[in-house]
């Protein structure tokens, strides 16, 4: 198994794991305050990361040569963090951790389209295969009418309105993948950015451009207010979801686009419903129905044939 692969396992597991604080978080603080929290305490922590392991190649970003990279990064950043992570806490807050992060599998899609287009970047008809099995299982698991009769209530907006926002972060997340390794492979000198280096330039613009943004349509106070005040407790939250999403999960996430193709990347980041599943088994004492069991063992499989396409493609 290839360095790549193993990083993209390790970020479906982080994300995962901060899915479950996030939803905390934002049914606490709100989706708009939750975002500018998480993004600015992750610029800090992978700040602090960059300076104190590779302050010499982390100051050289700032320099002019960089511009191109800083663009594509940027718009990465804004595409797949403010944009597509807004969307994601609105979906949680609505669907819950589980059955929301099922909506996550519609990025790979996204991820291969874009990454065609903008990267020149090619797949066999058996890692298509393979993208659309994943989908496909993890989606048997998800949102069918019993499961969402089964979703309660919290007042946070209708079940279609959590769809819509799942499907509008995966799409936004796929392409946010796709335009970060664009920018780190945007040097015609040939430097090379380090993925934390790419990391804090995606989310630094992200929460700057966020920022502005809300000072312009005036919603500062409705951000701040609920931070300062730690509503309903939801600051840990917020603390404990971003160490393991845009720290800890955005920074393997680059490593993993370093050494493999994003759509791929992005068909094994979509087992994070599966990690979730056996999560919420262990910590919330959920239970997995055969259908979902099923499901999984589906969706597995088209990441097994993704990973190994070449390898099928030879035999047949």
């Amino acid at each position: 198994m290839s360095t790549g692969i193993i990083f993209a396992l390790l970020t479906a597991l982080s994300w995962a794991i901060c899915i479950f604080p996030f939803t905390q978080a934002a049914r606490r603080l709100g989706s708009n305050a939750l975002n500018h929290f998480r993004l600015l305490l992750a610029c800090i922590l992978i700040g602090l990361i960059c300076l104190i392991f590779g302050s010499d190649s982390f100051l050289k970003i700032f320099s002019f040569e960089y511009q191109t990279a800083w663009l594509w990064l940027g718009l990465s950043g804004i595409l797949g963090l403010t944009l597509g992570d807004y969307f994601a806490f609105s979906m949680y807050k609505v669907l819950g951790a589980r059955r929301g992060s099922v909506l996550t599998t519609f990025a790979p899609a996204a991820a291969l389209v874009l990454g065609a287009t903008l990267i020149d970047e090619h797949i066999s008809f058996i890692g298509i295969i393979g993208i659309i099995i994943t989908i496909l299982g993890v989606n048997f698991v998800s949102l069918g009418k019993s499961e969402r009769d089964s979703i309660p209530d919290h007042g946070h907006g209708s079940v279609s309105f959590g769809i819509i926002s799942g499907v509008l972060s995966a799409l936004c997340q796929g392409a946010g993948l796709v335009l970060a390794k664009k920018g780190m492979l945007a040097q015609s000198t040939g430097i090379q950015i380090a993925p934390f280096d790419a990391t804090f330039m995606r989310l630094s613009t992200a929460f700057i451009s966020l920022f502005i943004f809300t000072v312009i349509t005036g919603k500062l106070k409705e951000v701040i207010q609920p931070l300062i005040s730690n509503k309903n407790g939801g600051i840990k939250y917020a603390i404990g979801g971003t160490i393991f999403g845009p720290t800890l999960g955005v920074s393997l996430a680059l490593f993993t686009v370093s050494r493999i193709d994003p759509s791929v990347a992005q068909t094994i980041f979509s087992l994070v419903p599966a990690f979730a599943l056996f999560l919420s088994m262990i910590f919330l004492k959920d239970s997995i129905t055969l259908k979902s069991f099923i499901g999984l063992v589906i969706a597995i499989l088209g990441v097994v044939i993704l990973i190994w396409r070449d390898s099928i493609l030879r035999y047949l």
